[in-house]
């Protein structure tokens, strides 16, 4: 009687992993050491590539960069695609304040702001490439809960944007103090769209 027996692949990792395992290492960076931190030689050797190697896929630091920013975008917090205006916005908003310290994706975001003086090419592809679409998205949301009836129409959409996320990133940043752990994300909602306080 034959036994099957399964045999591994031999041979080098295919290009498209060795890809993966190189911008992996380049936002690992940029979450736990900030983005000043991220060089070539830095990123060769966490990856575990030659720099030869990653010379050939990115020719520049700015090129890889830009397919690390394009690989993140995966990790962005999901919008909701159902349920009402309000529960899609209130469940981003919530995501959005917990993922800044309990995600990759949000240290990232805060080590984007915090050195966008310093480099402000990449702080705009950031904004163009994950911001900006979300950006939009919240847009949908507000129309469609103006349009059912959920929010007032006098609703000013590009102040009530801003405003609504701006409060997150602040609450997620200072979440381990007090009141500011108190801070209900339901009631900042309420309180930029003009609707009655929760009893």
């Amino acid at each position: 009687m034959e036994i099957a027996v399964e045999r591994k692949a031999r041979g080098r990792p295919r290009s498209e992993n060795i890809n993966l395992v190189i911008l992996e290492a380049v936002l690992d960076t940029i979450a736990e050491e900030g983005i000043t931190k991220v060089t070539m030689e830095g990123v060769a050797q966490r990856a575990g590539v030659s720099k030869a190697s990653l010379y050939r896929r990115f020719p520049t630091k700015w090129d890889m960069a830009q397919a690390a920013v394009e690989h993140m975008r995966a990790e962005s917090p999901n919008i909701p695609e159902s349920g009402s205006a309000y529960e899609r916005l209130l469940l981003l908003m919530e995501v959005t304040r917990t993922s800044i310290h309990g995600s990759r994706y949000g240290r990232i975001m805060l080590a984007v702001i915090s050195h966008s003086h310093e480099n402000p090419k990449l702080a705009q592809l950031v904004y163009d490439r994950i911001l900006q679409p979300r950006r939009m998205r919240v847009r949908e949301i507000l129309e469609q809960g103006i349009k059912s009836g959920e929010f007032p129409t006098s609703l000013n959409i590009d102040v009530a944007m801003p405003t609504l996320i701006g409060p997150m990133l602040y609450l997620g940043m200072w979440s381990m103090c007090d009141p500011v752990s108190q801070t209900s994300t339901e009631d900042v909602l309420r309180s930029v769209l003009g609707l009655k306080p929760l009893d």
